[in-house]
């Protein structure tokens, strides 16, 4: 082989190699965009999820569900990790015939082990338990419904509370939705919700994460205001007047969230440079730059409507 010869075929099988490290490496970047994409769409999948159930259930009390003969009884809520007893107005105000509603924007949670992000929303779910508990099985700490057909009441210990049969106990549940700080990952936000536990010697609101990613939540409720004819006639935010309206029913929630992805991909060279409505009269778009929005996350914005039953 000549010289000129085995410089060609060097040059060739350079070629050759620096084409299959271009293929390896743009295969490697879509692989990994492919893959961020796909954690996104299962993490926005689960966020959703976590919500439709306990909507579904908003005031269900057991035997019936009309939230103004619930009566509240004697019952003293602590915070997590605090030894200050709460307003049982936070989890237990059920009598406002509110057992869905929502804080528009900035809340302070008072039990909440972080603040709610600035211009996202805050739910708060209230109902009774799916499953019946037999009252030789009711333990003190623990808040329960007694339901009858014609009136409720809450009671947290393990004593019958006297209104007669037919009745049934069950759980209370409370959950307040909001976005804060993840508790497992630095510089994350988090769907994050206070919960209604049992709390050994009283109820207790425990503060959970749902899962990273969601940087804002907007709530919107669908009202029924023609004659309770079962149709959504207008949606409106958490703080809209027509809320306080005994008249209008809430027949549905609508969702809307921003989920981003789990890393920040800055080094890859994607920039996210879209701009984001949230489902709020109120609020502008959300456009990525600031720091509670890097612009190095990939993101989506998804919206879910959840039907009342109750």
């Amino acid at each position: 082989m000549t010289l000129i010869e085995l410089m060609v075929s060097m040059v060739i099988g350079t070629v050759m190699v620096a084409g299959a490290l271009t293929v390896f490496q743009e295969s490697r970047r879509t692989f990994r965009n492919a893959d961020s994409i796909a954690r996104l769409q299962d993490n926005v999948r689960f966020a959703l999820d976590a919500f439709g159930p306990d909507i579904q259930l908003a005031g269900f009390w057991g035997m019936h569900s009309e939230p103004l003969i619930v009566l509240p009884g004697a019952v003293q809520v602590t915070c997590a990790g605090a030894g200050a007893v709460q307003a049982t107005s936070l989890a237990l105000d059920i009598q406002n015939n509110r057992p869905l509603e929502s804080r528009d924007d900035v809340y302070d949670l008072a039990c909440g082990g972080t603040s709610p992000r600035v211009g996202s929303d805050v739910l708060m779910v209230r109902h009774a338990s799916q499953i019946v508990t037999d009252i030789g099985d009711l333990q003190a700490g623990q808040v329960y419904v007694q339901s009858t057909p014609s009136a409720s009441r809450l009671f947290d210990n393990a004593a019958d509370q006297g209104l007669g049969a037919p009745s049934e106990f069950r759980a209370a549940q409370f959950h307040a939705y909001y976005v804060g700080d993840s508790t497992f990952t630095p510089d994350t936000p988090a769907l994050r919700r206070l919960t209604l536990v049992d709390g050994g010697a009283q109820g207790r609101i425990e503060d959970q994460e749902i899962i990273p990613g969601v940087e804002n939540l907007q709530v919107q409720f669908g009202l029924d205001t023609n004659a309770q004819d079962g149709v959504v006639d207008r949606y409106v935010d958490g703080d809209h007047p027509a809320m306080l309206d005994p008249a209008n029913r809430v027949i549905a929630a609508r969702l809307w969230m921003l989920v981003r992805g789990e890393t920040n991909e800055t080094g890859l060279g994607f920039v996210d440079n879209q701009a984001y409505q949230p489902a709020d009269a109120n609020l502008g778009p959300i456009i990525p730059g600031a720091d509670d929005y890097p612009q190095g996350f990939r993101r989506v914005a998804v919206t879910k409507t959840v039907v009342v039953r109750n």
